[in-house]
C-alpha cells in the first residue's frame, strides 16, 4: 500500500494566549469568559481584515496562518492597541492580556489543522514575549525591516524547551525594551544532523525494542564531552577534632573553584559525603557516577602551620596520576586552595585562558579571617542544633561588624533565620527580616546567583510581604530574579539546585527542569524535596514517565521519608489516573493512607511543597483526580 505524501509548505504562524487566564478564572468565571469573547471577536475580525486564517483555538489560546508576514505583524500590532485601549476604559468586565509570537517556516498541512516545527517556534515565541507584548523570530524580521514603521529589540539566540531560535521584540512601547542573555547557537547544521540523527535512532530502536540500549560506564565517561571530578573530603589526619571544619571547609572551596571552570564536571560535596559513608571502591565510583578522576587530600595540622598532601587518580585507567605536598601557613590558605585546584587543571591538561580565574563567593570578603568565620558559620547553622545556631549567629555579628554590606553573608544570613526559628531562638514571624536581608543581599550583590534565587522565593511564598506590585508585576519581578539566578552562575551546584528550585516556585517549569537535570548529574542524591519539586515539574509538563520513575523512586527509597515520601505518592496516584490505571492510582492511594489516615488534599499538597502559584487550574485539577483516586480534598 502506498504511503501518503506529507503535505508540507511555508506558512507565517501567528500565535497568542491569555496572560494568567486561569487566575482569571479562579477569580471569576463568568466576567472572565465574557471578556474572553469580546476579544476573540476583535481578534478574529482583525484575523478577516488581515488575510489570517485561525487553524486551531484552545479556548484561552489561537493559532491563525497568513500568507504575508508584514500582514502578519499589523494584525499582532493592532489587536494588542485595541486591547489596550479597552482595557483602559470600562468597555471590558476583565481587563486580559495577550501574548503574541509570529514565526515563518515549515508545517505539515492534516486534516485542516497545521504541524511541525514553524508551528512549534511560533508557541515558544509567545512564551517568551512580555504580557501585551509581541516576539518574532529572525524570519519574520528579515521579511518585514524596512517595511512597517515598527522598532524592534534584537533578544539574540533563545532556546526554549528543544527549540532553538533568533528573536525580536516589537516594541509598542519604549518601556517594552529589555535583554534576555543570548544561548549560544551551536550552529543550525549541527542541531539539524543531530536532531535527525536522534530521532531516527530512537524510532528504530522504538520499534525494534522495548528496552532501551544500556552502555556501561567506559562507554558513558568516552562519549562526555568534560571530564567528571570528584573531590572527597579532605581527611584531618592532627588527630584535632576541631580541625576537621578546616578540612571540611578546604573540600568545599576547591570543589567550589573546580566546578566554576566550564570545561569540567565536578560531583557535589553531598555525593562525595554520601560516597565516604557507604565506602564506595573507585571502581564502584566509576560505574555508578561516571567519574573519570578522584582527588583526595590529607590535612596535618600543628600550631599555625598546615601540611595537605594531595592524590589525583584517574579511576578509568586504575592508576594514580600526580601526587604531591604543600607546607603552608594558615593565613595563605587561599593561596594553597587556587594553587591545588591550578594543578588538578593541569594534570587534566586544561588551561585557564586569558581572564579565567578560580573566582568564588569569597571576592566578596574583604577581610580573609571573615572568610573564615563564615565556612565555619555555615555547617554550625545547617546542624539546627542549639549551640551550633547560637555558634554560627555569633560569627555572622563578628562578620557584620566590619562588613555588614557582604552579599554572600546576607544571603546566608537570611536562611540563618530559619535555623534560629527551627530551634526556639525567635518566631517564626521572620518573613520580614528574611526579605530585607534578601533584598540588601541583591542590592549589594546584583551578580550574586544565591542572593537572586533567594529574592524569588521569598516574593513567591510572600505576595502580601511585597504590597508594591501588583500581582502581575509581583510574578514577573519574581520570575526575573529566578532568571538571573540560572543565569550568573551556571556551574556551581548549589546555586544550580537554588536557581532550579526558584524557578519551579515561580512557575517556570522548563526552565527549572532544565537545571535540575543539569544538577543531578553531579548531585544525584539531593534531598527529597528537591526530588519532589523536580517530579512536579515534569508532572505539570506533562512527561509523565520520566516523573512516575522519579516519583517510584522517592516513595520506594528508605532514604526518603515524611513528606518527600507522601508527595511521591501523590504524583504516582495522579499519573495513575491520568493514564487511565485507576486500579494502580487506588492502591497507591490506599497505601498514603495507611501512613497517615487523617491525610486530606490540603495536607498533600503542603507534604508536596508546591507552590505552583501561576496555575491554580493545575492544582484544581490534581484535587479532583486524587480525590477520584480515593483521597480525601476536605481542608479540615
Amino acid at each position: 500500500m502506498p504511503t501518503k505524501e506529507i503535505d508540507r509548505k511555508i506558512a507565517v504562524i501567528f500565535a497568542t494566549d491569555v496572560v494568567n487566564y486561569s487566575k482569571h478564572m479562579e477569580i471569576d468565571e463568568s466576567k472572565t469568559v465574557k471578556s474572553l469573547r469580546f476579544y476573540e471577536k476583535i481578534l478574529k475580525e482583525l484575523f478577516k481584515k488581515y488575510n489570517g486564517n485561525l487553524f486551531n483555538s484552545g479556548g484561552d489560546s489561537f493559532m491563525a496562518e497568513f500568507v504575508s508576514a508584514v500582514d502578519a505583524v499589523e494584525c499582532a500590532v493592532e489587536f494588542q492597541k485595541k486591547i489596550k485601549t479597552s482595557n483602559a476604559s470600562s468597555s471590558t468586565k476583565v481587563a486580559l492580556q495577550f501574548r503574541i509570537g509570529i514565526n515563518t517556516g515549515d508545517v505539515i498541512k492534516e486534516k485542516g489543522n497545521l504541524l511541525g516545527e514553524g508551528v512549534n517556534i511560533a508557541a515558544r515565541l509567545e512564551a517568551l514575549a512580555l504580557a501585551g507584548g509581541i516576539s518574532i523570530s529572525k524570519s519574520v524580521f528579515d521579511y518585514v525591516k524596512g517595511k512597517t514603521k515598527h522598532q524592534f529589540n534584537d533578544l539574540g539566540i533563545q532556546k526554549v524547551k528543544q527549540n532553538e531560535f533568533h528573536a525580536f521584540d516589537i516594541l509598542l512601547d519604549p518601556s517594552q525594551k529589555r535583554s534576555l542573555k543570548p544561548k549560544q547557537s551551536k550552529g543550525l547544521i549541527t542541531i539539524l544532523a543531530v536532531g535527525i540523527l536522534v530521532l531516527v535512532i530512537g524510532v528504530f530502536f522504538f520499534y525494534l525494542n522495548d528496552e532501551p540500549e544500556i552502555k556501561n560506564a567506559e562507554q558513558i565517561i568516552a562519549e562526555s564531552d568534560r571530564p567528571m571530578v570528584l573531590v572527597m573530603p579532605f581527611e584531618n589526619r592532627s588527630g584535632n577534632k576541631s580541625d576537621d571544619q578546616l578540612s571540611s571547609g578546604m573540600t568545599d572551596i576547591i570543589i567550589s573553584s573546580l566546578a566554576s571552570h566550564p570545561r569540567l564536571l565536578v560531583q557535589s560535596s553531598s555525593t562525595s559525603n554520601f560516597i565516604k559513608k557507604k565506602g564506595m571502591s573507585d571502581q564502584e565510583i566509576k560505574n555508578e557516577y561516571y567519574v573519570n578522576y578522584i582527588l583526595r587530600g590529607y590535612n596535618q595540622v600543628s600550631g599555625e602551620k598546615i601540611r595537605t598532601t594531595v592524590e589525583l587518580s584517574d579511576v578509568v585507567k586504575n592508576k594514580i596520576v600526580w601526587t604531591d605536598k604543600f607546607d603552608f601557613k594558615l593565613n595563605d590558605i587561599f593561596e594553597i586552595q587556587d594553587t591545588i585546584s591550578e594543578k588538578v587543571l593541569e594534570k587534566l591538561q586544561i588551561k585557564l585562558t586569558l581572564g579565567e580565574s578560580f573566582d568564588d563567593d569569597r571576592k566578596y570578603f574583604k577581610d580573609p579571617e571573615n572568610w573564615q568565620r563564615f565556612l565555619k558559620a555555615n555547617p554550625l547553622f545547617l546542624s539546627m542544633s542549639l549551640e551550633g545556631v547560637k555558634e554560627a549567629g555569633k560569627l555572622f555579628e563578628t562578620i557584620f561588624e566590619t562588613e555588614p554590606n557582604n552579599p554572600v553573608v546576607l544571603s546566608m544570613y537570611a536562611w540563618y533565620l530559619t535555623a534560629e526559628a527551627n530551634v526556639g531562638l525567635r518566631d517564626w514571624n521572620i518573613g520580614k527580616d528574611m526579605i530585607e536581608t534578601a533584598k540588601r543581599a541583591v542590592k549589594y550583590g546584583p551578580d550574586l546567583s544565591d542572593a537572586n534565587s533567594l529574592l524569588a522565593t521569598l516574593m513567591a511564598k510572600n505576595p502580601k510581604e511585597f504590597p508594591e506590585y501588583s500581582e502581575e508585576e509581583l510574578i514577573e519581578t519574581a520570575r526575573k530574579y529566578a532568571i538571573n539566578s540560572s543565569d550568573l552562575n551556571p556551574t556551581g551546584i548549589i546555586s544550580i539546585l537554588s536557581a532550579a528550585n526558584s524557578l519551579f516556585i515561580v512557575g517556570l517549569y522548563d526552565q527549572a527542569v532544565e537545571n535540575y537535570e543539569k544538577a543531578l548529574k553531579v548531585a544525584p542524591h539531593p534531598p527529597g524535596n528537591v526530588k519532589l519539586n523536580y517530579a512536579l515539574a515534569l508532572t505539570y509538563l506533562k512527561e509523565y514517565e520520566k516523573a512516575y520513575k522519579l516519583a517510584s523512586e522517592l516513595s520506594e527509597n528508605e532514604q526518603y521519608f515524611g513528606g518527600s515520601q507522601m508527595g511521591a505518592l501523590g504524583i504516582r496516584a495522579f499519573i495513575d489516573m491520568e493514564k487511565g490505571r485507576s486500579n494502580d492510582a487506588k492502591k497507591v492511594a490506599e497505601r498514603i493512607l495507611e501512613i497517615d489516615g487523617s491525610i486530606n488534599f490540603k495536607k498533600l499538597r503542603r507534604a508536596m511543597k508546591t507552590f505552583i502559584i501561576m496555575d491554580r487550574s493545575f492544582m484544581k485539577n490534581l484535587s479532583s483526580v486524587l480525590e477520584s483516586a480515593g483521597i480525601p480534598t476536605a481542608t479540615s
